[in-house]
C-alpha cells in the first residue's frame, strides 16, 4: 500500500466512521434530549411555576466524554480489532479520522443538537404553552474556556481509547491518580528543598498572614510548567501518543 496520505482513504474512512459510529451515536444523543424536552414541556404543562432545570452543555460535555472515550471502540474485540488494524490505510489516516469525528465534528454535530433542542423549546415551551423556558444562554467567554478544557480532557481520553484495549477508564483513572500523586510529590520535594522558607521551624511561621504559601507555590517554576504544559501542549502531545499507539499495535 502507498504510505503517502490519500485523501481518498481519508475520505472513505470518514465514511465508513460516520455510519458505523458517528450517525448512531447521535441519533442516541437526540432521543436523550427529546426526552429532556418532553419532560420540560410536561413540567411547565402541570406546574407552571416551575422549570426544570438542564444543563444541556453538561450533557454535551458528557456526551463528548462517553464518545472520545469509545473513538477506538472496534479495538476492545479481537475480530473488529483485526479488521481495524488490516484496513488499507495508514496509522496516521486511521488516527486522523478518528481525531476529525472526536475533536471536530462532534463539536458541530452537538452545536447543531443543541440549536435544534433550543428552538424545539421555544416552540413547544414558549410559544405553545406560554411558560418560560430555562436559561441556556452562555457568554463567548465561558464557551471558548469550556471548549479549551474540554478539548484536552478529550485527547488524554482519545490517547486511552487507543491504548487499552479494554477498560481505558479505570486504567486512566489509575494513571491519572499516580501521575498526579507523583507530581505533587516532585513538587513539594523541589519547594522543601530549594525554598528555606518551607525548612524553618514551624512555630516561627503564621501561614494564615505572614506566609504566603499559596501564592509562592503558584510562582514555583515547576508548577508553572506543569500549567503550561496543560493549557498548550498537553492535547497535541497526547494526539501524538495516540498516533504512536496505533502505529505499534499494527507492527
Amino acid at each position: 500500500m502507498n504510505t503517502s496520505v490519500s485523501l481518498h482513504r481519508i475520505g472513505w474512512l470518514c465514511k465508513k466512521e460516520f455510519f458505523q459510529s458517528f450517525l448512531p451515536f447521535f441519533r442516541i444523543m437526540g432521543i436523550v434530549f427529546g426526552a429532556f424536552l418532553l419532560v420540560s414541556a410536561l413540567i411547565a404543562y402541570f406546574n407552571p411555576n416551575e422549570t426544570f432545570d438542564f444543563s444541556i452543555n453538561v450533557a454535551i460535555f458528557i456526551s463528548g466524554f462517553v464518545y472520545v472515550s469509545n473513538s477506538f471502540s472496534e479495538l476492545k474485540k479481537l475480530p473488529t480489532r483485526a479488521d481495524f488494524l488490516i484496513l488499507p490505510a495508514s496509522a496516521g489516516e486511521k488516527v486522523f479520522t478518528k481525531w476529525l469525528f472526536a475533536h471536530v465534528l462532534y463539536w458541530i454535530g452537538a452545536c447543531m443538537l443543541f440549536l435544534v433542542y433550543y428552538l424545539l423549546s421555544e416552540f413547544v415551551i414558549g410559544w405553545i404553552l406560554q411558560r418560560p423556558i430555562p436559561d441556556m444562554h452562555m457568554s463567548l467567554s465561558e464557551n471558548l474556556r469550556g471548549l479549551h478544557y474540554a478539548t484536552i480532557i478529550f485527547s488524554i481520553f482519545f490517547f486511552a481509547a487507543a491504548t487499552f484495549n479494554t477498560g481505558g477508564w479505570f486504567k486512566l483513572l489509575a494513571w491519572a491518580i499516580g501521575g498526579f500523586l507523583a507530581y505533587t510529590a516532585l513538587v513539594a520535594a523541589f519547594a522543601y528543598l530549594l525554598s528555606p522558607e518551607l525548612r524553618m521551624n514551624e512555630e516561627t511561621i503564621n501561614f494564615d498572614k505572614s506566609f504566603p504559601l499559596d501564592l509562592m507555590m503558584e510562582d514555583f517554576w515547576l508548577v508553572r510548567l506543569g500549567k503550561f504544559f496543560i493549557n498548550y501542549l498537553a492535547a497535541p502531545f497526547f494526539w501524538f501518543m495516540s498516533y504512536l499507539k496505533i502505529k505499534e499495535k499494527e507492527v
